[in-house]
């Protein structure tokens, strides 16, 4: 069964090559290792296109460094941001700025800032709810079992999460969710165009954030909604190829490449991750779910203790 992408109509946004400069700030999202979330999108631009649009760039914004909890601060967030717009602007571009889950509200707020100089915006997934969607209740529960983890497998924990300690993580949570509802009010106060993408099965970005979020900007938005994909939307050209090219064509103008169908698949391969002893290295989720054989009756204690 084949489901297409749910693209609003266009009111008339700007899809043309620019004819000087561009480029395209991409900001990241809560990560739990080093690789910056839109890394697999830059390759695939580099691959695919950047020959042809020599006037475009993609430039990943690292915000903060998993391993390294002196970087934990939503106000360092802001402060790297602003010096990356900044330096562009010197350099004379246009700015493309994209914000990815919580760094949406962040990028929202800088957007006002610099008006002039950022003519598009992206969110990809924008965070905004922080009751309805569980977000607090899910990071105490984080907390509650990341403690256990840690003193139950020790360094494995680590390892298995791509990272060379386990220092800092409440901490990086915990400024996390003091950026999105010290930002998310700059949402109404956006003028430019700015195109939204939501995965359907998103259970952090949630329509009713999206309603909100929409309802409070001034400025015109595009909605595109994909089908089969959740919060992680900018993993790997083979699971989100068609969302690459929709950001980079209105980012830049690009032409698509790639088939512009979703297939929902009950089961897709899943392809595992090694590190340099050659041992697979379990996903974010799969910590919890398989390092820990209590991970069912330790989270019944868990919502007990909240």
């Amino acid at each position: 069964m084949e489901r297409k992408v749910i693209k609003e109509k266009d009111p008339g946004f700007d899809f043309r090559p620019p004819t000087k400069k561009t480029v395209l700030l991409c900001t990241n999202g809560f990560q739990n290792a080093d690789i910056h979330d839109s890394t697999a999108m830059r390759e695939y631009f580099e691959q695919s296109f950047a020959k042809d649009f020599p006037l475009c760039e993609i430039v990943p914004v690292q915000l903060f460094l998993p391993a390294v909890p002196k970087t934990h601060h939503s106000r360092l967030y802001e402060k790297i941001l602003e010096e990356k717009i900044s330096e562009y602007e010197k350099k004379g571009y246009d700015i493309v700025l994209m914000g990815y889950s919580f760094s949406a509200a962040l990028a929202s707020k800088l957007q006002v800032r610099h008006g002039q100089s950022i003519r598009k915006l992206i969110l990809v997934a924008p965070v905004y709810d922080t009751v309805v969607n569980n977000m607090i209740a899910g990071y105490i529960q984080y907390v509650l079992k990341f403690r256990r983890l840690v003193k139950k497998y020790g360094p494995a924990i680590a390892k298995a999460m791509g990272r060379e300690t386990t220092k800092g993580m409440i901490g990086l949570l915990l400024s996390i969710l003091r950026s999105v509802l010290g930002c998310r009010g700059f949402y109404r106060k956006v003028t430019c165009d700015t195109l939204i993408i939501h995965g359907e099965e998103d259970e952090l970005s949630t329509v009713h954030s999206l309603k909100k979020i929409r309802s409070r900007m001034k400025g015109r938005s595009l909605l595109y909604v994909y089908p089969g994909m959740n919060h992680g939307i900018l993993k790997t050209v083979r699971d989100n190829g068609i969302v690459f090219e929709d950001i980079l064509s209105y980012a830049f103008g690009t032409p698509h490449l790639l088939e512009a169908d979703v297939e929902t698949k009950k089961e897709e391969e899943k392809k595992v991750a090694l590190d340099e002893e050659g041992e697979p290295i379990p996903t974010f989720s799969e910590i919890f779910q398989e390092l820990d054989p209590d991970f069912e009756s330790e989270r019944k204690e868990d919502q007990g203790a909240l």
